[in-house]
């Protein structure tokens, strides 16, 4: 069944009209006809039976048939920070990691960043949004901006007692110098964990300037095995490990 995100002060009325590039892809891409269904999530922990009423090439009439709570998400939630990586593969990583249940990604620029991706945010908005609607999730992870290594690493969030704090915040940052320590036993370690940041680099890494300094403000340093995975692959493995050991996967 097709689903869709609608603001929830659009969906106060029994009638809803959908307007923009919703209405364009029902209309023209899926071809929707009035009598079928399809399911409207509101962001904030709800899903809506909807009726088509009219169809137009600009405008899609409904009518609610039944408000019910939902939720797809985690009991973890997730934010990766991510160093910004060459050509398209932020694409995938955001299209990735929020069909695996990410709640926030914030792009880096690193040492070893060689691209400057500012202009990309609103892309990577609607690649969260098209995801989120194809994998059935109620949330929309937030996109931030691009913020500079340092600058993220930098308190109020710390100092940290280990890697956490009093609201369950563990913060790990993934670096090949300490494979002696997986992430599956630091999860083990730090199971009260509510929210979860994830530091992983472009090509390359971090530096070692940049991982001391994570450490310094209270990052775990870890590793996700023996071999050494691509910007691209390291996230996914990550959140996949995370999700699956909160019990939100397998």
């Amino acid at each position: 069944m097709t689903r869709l995100f609608l603001p929830r002060e659009k969906l106060s009325e029994e009638k809803t009209v959908i307007t923009g590039d919703d209405a364009r892809h029902l209309s023209l891409v899926l071809r929707v006809q009035p009598g079928e269904q399809l399911v409207i999530f509101d962001g904030s922990g709800y899903r809506y039976l909807c009726r088509i009423l009219e169809v137009h090439k600009k405008e899609i009439v409904v009518e609610k048939i039944k408000k019910e709570p939902y939720s797809a998400e985690s009991p973890v939630s997730i934010t990766l920070a991510q160093g910004l990586p060459k050509s398209g593969k932020m694409d995938l990583i955001v299209q990735k990691s929020t069909e695996l249940g990410v709640t926030q990604i914030i792009p880096l620029i690193t040492e070893r960043s060689q691209v400057r991706h500012t202009e990309k945010i609103e892309r990577w908005r609607k690649i969260a949004l098209s995801a989120s609607q194809q994998c059935g999730r109620d949330k929309i992870p937030e996109i931030g901006g691009v913020v500079e290594f340092k600058v993220f690493i930098t308190p109020p969030a710390l100092p940290l007692d280990k890697g956490r704090n009093e609201e369950g915040l563990l913060k790990i940052i993934f670096s090949e110098g300490h494979k002696e320590r997986n992430l599956k036993k630091i999860l083990t370690d730090f199971k009260e964990a509510e929210h979860i940041i994830l530091l992983i680099g472009p090509e390359g890494g971090f530096s070692q300037e940049e991982v001391s300094s994570a450490i310094e403000k209270g990052f775990i340093p870890a590793s996700l095995g023996p071999r050494i995975l691509r910007t691209e692959t390291a996230p996914l493995t990550a959140i996949s490990i995370i999700q699956y050991e909160s019990g939100d996967m397998g």
